[in-house]
């Protein structure tokens, strides 16, 4: 089973705005890098004003893009919902006519939080998030005295701030690990389907909004218990040499390889997942992020959804493909408000 990535749950509005603007070091130096053509890989090349990698192992697609469609409508009203990955590698191949014809339909497109509205959001929260974090003591003094000296190896080795990422709730700041990562064809919200969506609607003068206050999101995740998840961690840090930052982070060896493009092939071929993996064991922490991130955010874009379709109009809504899979997804939650999404193609091969 593919297993989500934080930045495939979260879009960039939230994972950039609560975990770096919010807490200023997470933005990790090499997220700058992969706009700058002086510093990118040798295995790139321009054709025009395009940039394009070279073809890498486990990319080539030898299928058509059909990644999965449903339809939410009433009299006056249609919703075309759509699952997304927020980032992707560039040249992956996502659009087909049928999606083409929806973005030239639709009169708007709804993001979980759109890049305009990002910044006033979390603006707001700033003063409650600060008041949090002040309240915090520091991970290093939460761990064993065997596992500190790794916990700022982690950190530092990522070319992180030890001093703000030990203040950081420890599921937040787990979070951000590994998204700068610059180990082989990343992946980039460059790429991304809403970053291209948002820009493609902009241009044509059609309105982006957003489903949900990321404010909101951000604070839930700051309040999460740290006493779920210190005693895993704990453990984890005891067992890594120290050393291999890979093996720490479950990026496996080289990135590009067949296995770890799963998730962005089974999307981008519109294949559900029974269950939605974030990369947690069982357990009250798994539990306690599940519903920050997906449970309780999937109840409430059911109910915008439901309140939407009071409205005449069609709209697109694209947001995490997570959202769409596994118990207690938003269209479970639409099941338990009479309402039934139809989808509208069918799974490649």
């Amino acid at each position: 089973m593919p297993v989500y990535r934080i930045e495939h749950v979260m879009r960039t509005a939230l994972a950039a705005a609560a975990f770096a603007a919010l807490a200023l070091a997470l933005a990790h130096p090499a997220a700058a890098r992969a706009s700058n053509a002086a510093d990118r890989p040798a295995d790139w090349w321009e054709d025009d004003e395009e940039i394009v990698p070279s073809p890498q192992p486990g990319l080539a697609q030898d299928y058509d893009p059909a990644p999965a469609l449903w339809r939410l409508s009433d009299a006056d009203t249609t919703i075309y919902l759509m699952g997304t990955v927020h980032l992707l590698p560039p040249g992956f191949r996502w659009r087909n006519p049928q999606l083409d014809a929806v973005v030239a339909e639709v009169d708007e497109l709804v993001v979980e939080t759109s890049d305009g509205d990002a910044p006033l959001m979390m603006e707001a929260v700033a003063a409650k998030s600060t008041r949090l974090l002040a309240q915090r003591t520091p991970t290093s003094q939460q761990l064993a005295p065997a596992a500190r000296g790794k916990w700022r190896s982690l950190i530092e080795m990522q070319g992180m701030s030890f001093a703000e990422v030990d203040r950081l709730p420890v599921m937040v700041a787990l979070m951000g690990f590994g998204m700068g990562s610059d180990s082989g064809p990343s992946s980039s919200y460059e790429f991304g389907v809403e970053t291209i969506l948002e820009a493609e609607f902009a241009a044509t003068g059609r309105p982006v909004r957003s489903i949900e206050d990321t404010g909101r999101v951000a604070l839930s995740l700051y309040r999460l218990d740290d006493r779920l998840i210190l005693p895993e961690l704990e453990r984890e840090l005891i067992r890594w040499d120290g050393r291999n930052l890979s093996a720490f982070l479950g990026t496996g060896e080289a990135m590009g390889e067949a296995g770890n493009w799963e998730l962005e092939h089974a999307w981008a071929r519109g294949q559900l997942q029974e269950a939605v993996d974030l990369g947690l064991d069982e357990g009250k922490a798994a539990a306690a992020f599940n519903r920050a991130l997906l449970t309780d955010r999937n109840r409430r874009w059911a109910g915008w959804l439901a309140e939407r379709l009071e409205q005449p109009g069609k709209v697109l809504v694209a947001v995490g493909a997570a959202h769409f899979e596994g118990r207690g997804s938003v269209l479970d939650m639409l099941q338990t408000r009479g309402l039934s999404a139809e989808r509208l193609n069918s799974p490649v091969p």
